[in-house]
């Protein structure tokens, strides 16, 4: 997946800034033809906040998942919000996100962890848009929902 933007700093000059994410290099980000790593502070989902310093623009690029934003001077390009930073995640919700993603493969295998992720993606954006309800809900229903398909599957089995 890539997206670019084109960002303005204070002096008026436009900087390239583009964002790839998997393929054989890995994640990056290439500012103005400058490639940096971007490495992932999560085991089972992609989360980066990545600082890029230009001149007159504080800049972060924000990844979840599949979801890139930057934010630009405190605020995202894409739908005007305020930046929060994914280090203002709770450590609840990362165990919370572990015990989905682990819980799911005890009672699924592949398919349970696929779902923990999928749900702990939303999850984590939810909590950074401060909705907290929303998330704990998202990441119980991950768990009931590969609890159900477990059970289901392993009642064919024994059938």
């Amino acid at each position: 997946m890539k997206k670019e933007w084109n960002v303005t700093d204070s002096a008026g000059n436009v900087h390239k800034v583009q964002c790839n994410l998997g393929g054989f290099g890995g994640n990056k980000v290439i500012v103005d033809n400058d490639s940096y790593k971007l490495k992932s502070s999560n085991w089972f989902i992609v989360v980066v906040d990545y600082q890029i310093n230009l001149p007159g623009a504080a800049c972060n690029l924000v990844i979840i998942g599949n979801n890139i934003r930057l934010a630009v001077n405190g605020v995202y390009l894409d739908d005007g919000k305020p930046y929060e930073p994914v280090s203002n995640v709770p450590v609840w919700v990362w165990v919370m996100v572990g015990i989905s993603c682990v819980g799911g493969w005890f009672f699924n295998g592949f398919l349970g962890m696929c779902i923990g992720v999928v749900c702990s993606m939303f999850a984590v954006k939810a909590v950074l848009d401060k909705k907290r309800g929303l998330a704990v809900g998202l990441l119980v229903f991950s768990l009931i929902i590969t609890f159900i398909l477990g059970s289901f599957f392993s009642a064919l089995l024994y059938a």
